[in-house]
């Protein structure tokens, strides 16, 4: 049976093969989503639909209900366009699906169970001839000029895979253009308790005080005010490279991989990395990595899902 191998599913399995076990043989997932999954998904929405002519804020409102959540993603999409609105370039490519065989880089002969897919977000070709692959990331780490987040992406296998596979679908992708937001960390001000309210003389309540919850509208104005005050802050495009012996270091870690994802199938037993429990996040399956019999029991707060590719049927995981 062939079995389909994604940059998602390398990434868990490099991480912790047990996390890998649960999420990718077992099917399990947690039943809600993350905050930093659903508003990069909705971001990527949105992003999409403007290329393709569509409503950005239409697009937003199917990925999300909290009205909170739909204000500050809406005001990231308006400053992301905002931001990049004199950047010349031509969409070639949206949302571009790919699923390829993966091949031996020794013998040039494809893996008889695996096949290789992803789901590309852009290819433009800018303003001089040259087609680039355009990947999208929202995040909420560091990534001002000189910080640590660009050193990993010289080694980033997703975008290795992703001019691989451009160029197996015949387009010529001679760069990568790497488009990463910051998710802002404002959030919605609330009703200062009745307990903890303190008057002035004249009755009102001092300024560090609130007698309403603020509303969307004007969080989402607080949000876009502050990305417009500090665009640099929240918005980073660079270019990378790919010289073809990055390309063929790939090929060789993929099968790797593959080889040890087959070993761990074939023999049943998949190890633990402890390393990845806090790291950079707590594990969402923290709470039931200890449990046994999980092959056919479902604990609370998870569900068991055939689709263990969610990112191929448009569900992208845009979180960094």
């Amino acid at each position: 049976m062939i079995q389909i191998l994604t940059h998602s599913r390398l990434s868990c399995f490099r991480a912790c093969p047990r996390k890998h076990y649960l999420r990718y043989e077992l099917g399990l997932r947690p039943a809600e989503t993350g905050y930093a999954l659903r508003v990069g998904s909705a971001f990527h929405a949105a992003l999409e639909a403007a290329d393709e002519g569509l409503d950005p804020g239409e697009a937003i409102g199917q990925r999300l209900e909290d009205p909170y959540d739909l204000a500050l993603v809406a005001a990231m999409f308006d400053g992301h366009q905002r931001q990049y609105a004199d950047q010349v370039m031509q969409p070639v490519a949206s949302e571009q699906k790919f699923e390829i065989p993966l091949v031996n880089p020794e013998t040039g002969r494809p893996a008889p169970i695996w096949r290789l897919a992803g789901v590309a977000d852009r290819i433009v070709r800018l303003a001089d001839g040259r087609l680039a692959l355009m990947e999208y990331k929202t995040t909420s780490r560091d990534f001002a000029p000189g910080a640590d987040y660009w050193l990993r992406l010289h080694m980033d296998q997703q975008l290795s895979i992703y001019v691989l596979a451009a160029r197996q679908l015949g387009y010529d992708v001679q760069t990568i253009l790497y488009d990463v937001t910051r998710r802002p960390a404002l959030r919605p001000y609330k009703a200062t308790p009745l307990d903890k309210r303190q008057y002035k003389k004249d009755g009102s309540l001092y300024a560090s005080q609130r007698a309403e919850d603020e509303t969307p509208e004007e969080f989402a104005a607080r949000v876009a005010a502050d990305i417009a005050f500090r665009p640099d802050y929240y918005f980073a495009r660079i270019e990378i490279a790919r010289l073809e012996q990055d390309l063929q270091s790939c090929a060789f870690e993929l099968w790797q991989q593959q080889l040890a994802i087959r070993s761990a199938q074939n023999s049943g037993h998949w190890y633990r990395n402890p390393g990845a429990c806090f790291s950079p996040f707590p594990c969402e399956y923290l709470p039931i990595c200890q449990f046994e019999n999980l092959d056919t029991n479902t604990p609370n707060g998870f569900i068991r899902s055939d689709v263990i590719h969610p990112e191929l049927a448009g569900d992208a995981d845009l979180a960094g």
